[in-house]
């Protein structure tokens, strides 16, 4: 194990979990051979994962009452679930953790069902939580041997893998590690356990300064930060030198906040017919739970109000605030206090509304009543009822018309008034910019008088709406900047682009002359009439047709090469359909219209407002980009907010949009989507002014990092070509820079400065990515392409997997690959083995003598690690002999490059001749060194005589002849029983020997069972 990764990230972490209060064993004493005081084991095989005695006695100490006979069937069924795949099995167990199980008994009033729970979600101390490192478990084709896993009531929970803080991409190595384990990243492999992961919640990858956590259905890029412990403080943690890890296990893992978690805030819903599980970001679990201590009132508050209960919650758009409502809503039906108020929530998304419903019935079991009508909605609202009930904000909308004409009618009876006047009632409202202020707050203020309003919001609130702290301001906030900065959101770049006979350049009615200079004076007269001349100026046909040229350029070079797609936003419906038919002139990639329909539309519009055409057209558009797929999707008003489609990447708008209208809008651009760096809103319209005056309406900390342009952009990429360039200070040739790859190489020796090289040179790559092809790219594009060039020529000598440009973007991995190739290297052929006949041939290339020691140096560790498993004490012995070669002749380099080429000549040869010389085969050789290596360690010694010589030679021989027999069973590794025989066979024939330590039998039977499966599991 790497020691950076121990010391500095592993350890800290135990003991931090320990200071949660996490008691802590050792994976070794969870092993079938450990036994406990009791001469109890903690599991009977390799491959069980539940701590069974941990699990029974969890059982019968929260359910006192429980039979033996239900004990054994409810251990039996949680231990053996019989489920189609890992998300099958993850599902209902996680169903059966939270919604508790069934058993039929009598306890004194006849046999009847009775709640069966696992984990107690009320006594926080009526459970046992355990953390244990190096655990190993058996999985169908190797073992796997998690750094952390976190066990409640004997069941293994949570997952942390650790990573070194010194390597490159740490993190997305630890991602890759845990999919691995969980056998996701290729399921038909085997190559993990997955049934480690039937009960894991929490997968977290650390490497102490970075910390993120996902679950078994989380990609890489859907891991997230945990960048707040709430309710602990930095100041509470560590201060100032408060890391990533501490807030993460601190946020996450004290034993109250990993049962709320556990209980509250995962979340399993069905994309596109796929069941993904979710868990709560650190910002939703914040909100949540500020949300329920203001709901209610706090210890220390005295005025309990309704309008000190209330507040909004502002998180930015893209950042999960529908999946906040949720998780709120979640938590509230399980408050034994708050569990017994209505709550009414206002949606503006079906979406929203759908998802409440099916959450509800599958976590509570509990049926959700929608408003489907203004009579439906004060039929729900009058019931005195601790249920739950959605409507539609248009729905507030229409009993808000209706009231104002049954008041002009002096019908007071229906104006919707005092519906319910209880103050067991909370208002849940979506979109809080709408329903917190003006007209539909008033209505809801009047219907449910007593009523706290909670409301969510993804834009800020006006400077007006703030005033006076209306409605208990703000509970929580998540505001753009903080997003952006998580990887919550992307960045969004704004461009006014000029087009050709542009509307501001000329005065209307000039641009109107010769717009439509071909049409009639009555023609004319009547275009003007049916649109007035700005708008038939701005969807003119030659004016269209100018925007599309450009617009279709700019996606062409700057979209379309990485792979997403665009939105068009135009000022009418007449204009939408103009686009479209300009668009498929021009030969533009697919394109659909989606408009509302009117009864009295003609043909050409009406072919654009069906609603199952807008479905099927808007399932094209999210799916990857291909020849046949959606590129663009026009719209006018439809789908400006509340529409999630991440591969969209640029907004080109040609209308007028404003206020909160335009900061939804732009933010359909700000979804994360794989190698998607930021967001790009192109403006045919002249909308700058409007943003400036749409954010002067707000404070401007809460719009901080809304936008920013392409200039803005220029100077990150070169404060990241300064930091790519500035490893290579001191690379020079007669004091000017070397023009030698070679040389730049070598400055990369250090394993350290090469991952941080690496780290650098991507951080230059994405943000060229983002520039290119403007122009502005053009002065950097020599040093890149050099760049990528050297960190290739790092990866072949240091025996490194070839150069992943996966995620920098397509346009710069093009020019980068195309550079490489042209000076006349691959990349994707692997370096020269050490071995091969033209190995040395292949140096002559190499200029300098310590670039040829360097890369025989490498080359040898490269084969040492590669057959490593092979004869692990041999190769041992051969890095420590490489490693006194390098050292003793550091700076020497034609002496320590003839050394080196004398240690190749002789590395194939020397194996066999020393396995000669001792009288064994080479299989015999490995397991003799393993013996011989054991035993002089525990006698302190360096040598052993003769007759323990003999004796380590002879017991070899025996157990090599036993592995050969004993492996012609079909799947041998995979059998318990033939395994456990085995290990006996290994411990009788240690025990016999004259150095049969008892300490050496556990070490011996491990060290053998592994070089067994690397030599006979081959068959």
């Amino acid at each position: 194990m790497n020691q950076d990764e121990l010391n500095k990230v592993e350890l800290p972490a135990i003991e931090q979990l320990q200071q949660l209060g996490w008691n802590y064993i050792h994976g070794a004493d969870l092993t079938p051979d450990a036994l406990n005081a009791d001469g109890l084991s903690a599991r009977a095989y390799m491959r069980d994962v539940v701590l069974i005695e941990q699990l029974n006695a969890a059982i019968k100490r929260i359910n006192p009452w429980i039979s033996d006979e239900n004990l054994n069937k409810v251990s039996r069924e949680i231990t053996h679930p019989n489920f189609a795949g890992l998300m099958e099995y993850n599902h209902a167990i996680y169903q059966t953790l939270v919604c508790y199980q069934s058993v039929e008994q009598d306890l004194g009033r006849g046999r009847k069902g009775q709640t069966v729970k696992i984990i107690d979600f009320d006594n926080l101390d009526n459970n046992e939580f355990i953390c244990s490192n190096q655990f190993k478990v058996e999985g169908a084709n190797q073992n796997i041997i998690p750094d952390i896993i976190c066990f409640v009531n004997g069941l293994p929970l949570a997952v942390i893998e650790c990573k070194s803080p010194y390597i490159t991409s740490p993190m997305a190595e630890g991602i890759n590690q845990l999919r691995r384990y969980a056998n996701l990243r290729h399921p038909h492999e085997a190559e993990g356990a997955e049934k480690l992961f039937w009960y894991n919640q929490l997968m977290v990858s650390t490497c102490r300064d970075q910390a993120k956590v996902g679950t078994i259905s989380s990609s890489s890029q859907h891991y997230g930060d945990w960048k707040d412990a709430y309710p602990f403080t930095d100041i509470e943690l560590n201060g100032e030198n408060t890391i990533a890890q501490q807030r993460l296990l601190a946020g996450m893992f004290s034993k109250s906040a990993f049962l709320d978690l556990l209980q509250n805030f995962i979340i399993f819903e069905k994309v596109e017919g796929k069941l993904i599980k979710k868990v709560a970001r650190y910002q939703q679990f914040r909100a949540v739970n500020k949300v329920i201590e203001r709901l209610k009132g706090g210890e220390n508050r005295k005025d309990t109000s309704r309008k000190q209960k209330s507040g909004v919650v502002w998180h930015t758009q893209g950042s999960g605030k529908s999946l906040t409502m949720v998780m709120l809503a979640v938590k509230m039906r399980r408050d034994p206090i708050l569990q017994q108020y209505k709550l009414v929530f206002i949606t503006d998304r079906t979406q929203l509304d759908e998802q409440l419903s099916s959450t509800f019935r599958d976590t509570q079991g509990e049926t959700v009543y929608n408003a489907t009508s203004v009579a439906k909605l004060r039929e729900l609202l009058k019931k005195d009822s601790s249920d739950l009930v959605t409507a539609m904000v248009q729905k507030f909308q229409d009993a808000e018309k209706e009231a104002a004409t049954s008041l002009i009618n002096g019908d007071v009876d229906n104006a919707f008034t005092d519906l319910n006047t209880s103050d067991k009632i909370i208002v849940l409202a979506d979109e809080a910019h709408r329903t917190q202020f003006g007209g539909l707050a008033m209505v809801i203020n009047a219907a449910l008088p007593n009523a706290p309003k909670i409301g969510f919001t993804g834009t800020p609130l006006l400077k007006t709406q703030k005033m006076g702290n209306a409605f208990g301001g703000y509970i929580d906030q998540y505001k753009i900047n903080e997003a952006v900065d998580d990887g919550a959101t992307v960045r969004i770049l704004y461009e006014g682009r000029e087009v050709i006979t542009d509307v501001s350049s000329k005065s209307l009615d000039k641009l109107f002359e010769e717009y439509f200079a071909d049409y009639s004076k009555e023609e004319q007269r009547e275009i003007k009439k049916k649109y007035g001349v700005e708008r038939a100026v701005r969807e003119a046909p030659a004016r269209i047709r100018w925007v599309c040229i450009d617009l279709l350029k700019h996606y062409r070079e700057h979209i379309q090469p990485d792979g997403f797609k665009a939105m068009i936003v135009t000022g009418s419906r007449h204009a939408a359909a103009l686009y479209k038919k300009t668009l498929d002139e021009l030969g533009a990639p697919p394109s659909e219209v989606i408009i509302s329909g009117d009864h009295n539309d003609e043909a050409y519009l009406a072919q654009y407002t069906d609603k199952a055409k807008h479905k099927k057209a808007i399932a094209g558009f999210t799916k990857p980009l291909s020849e046949d797929s959606t590129s663009f999707l026009i719209v006018k008003d439809m789908l400006l907010t509340g529409f999630d489609a991440p591969i969209a990447q640029v907004m080109y708008i040609d209308r007028k949009l404003q206020d909160h209208t335009l900061m939804q809008a732009i933010a359909r651009v700000n979804r994360t989507y794989k190698g998607k760096t930021c967001g790009f809103v192109v403006d045919y319209y002249g909308l700058s002014k409007h943003l400036t005056d749409a954010l002067e309406l707000f404070t401007s900390d809460d719009v901080d990092g809304t936008y920013q342009s392409l200039k803005d952009e220029i100077p990150k990429l070169k404060a990241a070509h300064t930091v790519a360039m500035g490893f290579f200070k001191d690379v020079l040739h007669n004091g000017k820079p070397s023009d030698n790859v070679d040389d730049y190489v070598l400055a990369l020796k250090n394993e350290d400065v090469r991952a941080q090289f690496e780290i650098a040179f991507k951080r230059f790559a994405k943000q060229m990515n983002v520039i290119l092809p403007d122009k502005a790219a053009s002065p950097f594009i020599k040093d890149l392409t050099f760049l990528g060039k050297v960190l290739n020529a790092a990866r072949v000598r240091y025996r490194e997997e070839g150069l992943d440009l996966s995620g920098v973007g397509e346009k710069v991995r093009q020019l980068v690959d195309e550079h490489i190739i042209s000076t006349g290297v691959d990349p994707k052929i692997p370096p020269i083995d050490l071995l091969a006949a033209n190995f040395k041939e292949m140096l002559k290339e190499v200029k300098s003598t310590e670039s040829k020691a360097s890369e025989v140096e490498s080359a040898i560790k490269h084969h040492i690690t590669v057959n490593l498993e092979e004869d692990p004490e041999y190769y041992k012995s051969l890095s420590l002999r490489l490693r006194d070669i390098i050292v003793k002749n550091a700076g020497h380099w034609e002496r320590q490059l003839e050394l080196l080429l004398v240690m190749v000549d002789n590395i194939e040869v020397e194996h066999q001749k020393a396995a000669q010389d001792v009288g064994l085969s080479d299989t015999e050789y490995a397991f003799y060194n393993i013996l011989m290596a054991e035993v002089t360690s525990a006698q302190g010694t360096d040598v052993v005589d003769a007759e323990v010589f003999e004796e380590i030679k002879n017991t070899t021989q025996i157990l090599v002849s036993a592995f050969d027999e004993a492996t012609e069973i079909v799947d041998f590794f995979n059998k318990q029983d033939e395994v456990k025989r085995m290990k006996k066979a290994i411990k009788r024939a240690i025990i016999e020997t004259s150095f049969g330590e008892p300490s050496l039998v556990k070490i011996v039977q491990e060290r053998f069972m592994e070089l067994g499966k690397t030599k006979f599991n081959k068959r």
